[in-house]
């Protein structure tokens, strides 16, 4: 019977079927494309960065027009998060930072903000929402960094800053995913898995670029610890993180999931989290999550799209499905598995057939 050998085969195998199924034309896609060019830098797979760079072409030369999501036009259209990390790593010419510069700055002076300055949800006053720092957060920082630009790189800080005054949850180091979403000011009062895994993402990436010297790195630091400790504590006993984290009740959910452990393993590799502490969740969780990917790439248990339901309680958040291959689920599984892979190549977790 054919079965993955390979962390590398649950990579190419999710990315292959990524593209089979949809463009490369909303925010999710941004994730899936990052998570491929990551994945061939650490591989040195020429091949695969070719590839990439030329799906990168279209959003630089200004051919990408419209992208789902609330940063469509001021982030999203020229590749997000993907592209702007291929320029914080030299892949890209001047020009193309230019063109990348060019975005930040409308993110920074053209986008709905609220008087607090925090972004909010366009056309939706003092709407905040955790999925928001995922979007800006290491967009800005990566172009402040390839551009010398330190005000991008600030404005990254004071709305990661921002979301984790307004939404975290110290009484269990979760993130609330939204707050006013029915205009009542209130917090959605359960903790969304994806939406846990956007703050973890932003956070991973934000501790391991920002100058060690900058006066808000240990307050980033120790955000990003705090989350990861909610989220070994809520981890259930299979690995897994379930659609609402606090409750075992509700479904096991594959792109939180997914998120958090890329999250918990950047930082265990890098040093800006305790490996002996958080390793061993990663490694529960590739194992948990290993069961969730199919041989063809096909991803179960991923939520559909989700943006603070009814009045956000653990009931409500059960109530939305998740779907067999949502275009949500294929960016993260690329992220966890192919970090995954850099670990196993740098001899620091067992091979996936031992798992």
């Amino acid at each position: 019977m054919k079965t993955f050998e390979t962390y590398d085969d649950v990579v190419r195998a999710a990315w292959n079927m990524h593209k089979s199924l949809y463009p490369m034309n909303g925010y999710y896609s941004v994730v899936s494309m990052h998570g491929a060019a990551r994945y061939s830098k650490f591989m040195k797979d020429q091949k695969l960065l070719e590839e990439m760079l030329g799906i990168a072409r279209p959003f630089l030369d200004g051919k990408v027009t419209q992208m789902s999501g609330a940063y469509g036009k001021t982030n999203y259209c020229c590749g997000g998060n993907f592209t702007a990390w291929l320029g914080a790593r030299g892949y890209l010419d001047d020009k193309d930072v230019k063109t990348l510069e060019r975005y930040a700055d409308a993110l920074c002076n053209e986008q709905e903000r609220a008087g607090n300055r925090m972004y909010q949800f366009p056309g939706r006053p003092d709407f905040f929402w955790i999925d928001s720092v995922y979007g800006v957060c290491p967009f800005l920082v990566w172009i402040g960094l390839a551009t010398g630009r330190k005000d991008f790189i600030e404005e990254a800080l004071f709305q990661m800053k921002m979301h984790h005054k307004v939404l975290f949850d110290p009484s269990c180091k979760l993130y609330h995913q939204a707050i006013n979403a029915r205009g009542d000011g209130k917090l959605t009062p359960a903790h969304w898995s994806r939406g846990m895994g956007w703050a973890m993402h932003a956070l991973a990436e934000l501790a391991y670029e920002i100058p060690k010297d900058h006066p808000d790195y240990p307050a980033i630091l120790e955000m990003y610890r705090l989350g990861a400790e909610g989220c070994a504590a809520s981890q259930d006993e299979n690995g897994m993180w379930h659609q609402a984290i606090e409750s075992l009740d509700t479904y096991v959910e594959s792109s939180g999931t997914a998120l958090i452990a890329y999250a918990l393993a950047r930082g265990s590799k890098n040093g800006t989290l305790d490996r002996e502490k958080f390793l061993p969740v990663f490694i529960k969780a590739i194992k948990g999550l290993a069961r969730y990917v199919a041989l063809d790439g096909s991803v179960f248990n991923c939520c559909v799209g989700c943006l603070a339901p009814g009045n956000g309680t653990v009931e409500e958040y059960a109530k939305v499905p998740w779907r067999l291959n949502d275009p949500h689920a294929f960016g993260p599984v690329i992220l966890a598995f192919g970090e995954a892979q850099h670990l196993w190549n740098c001899n620091i977790i067992p091979s996936y057939k031992e798992l």
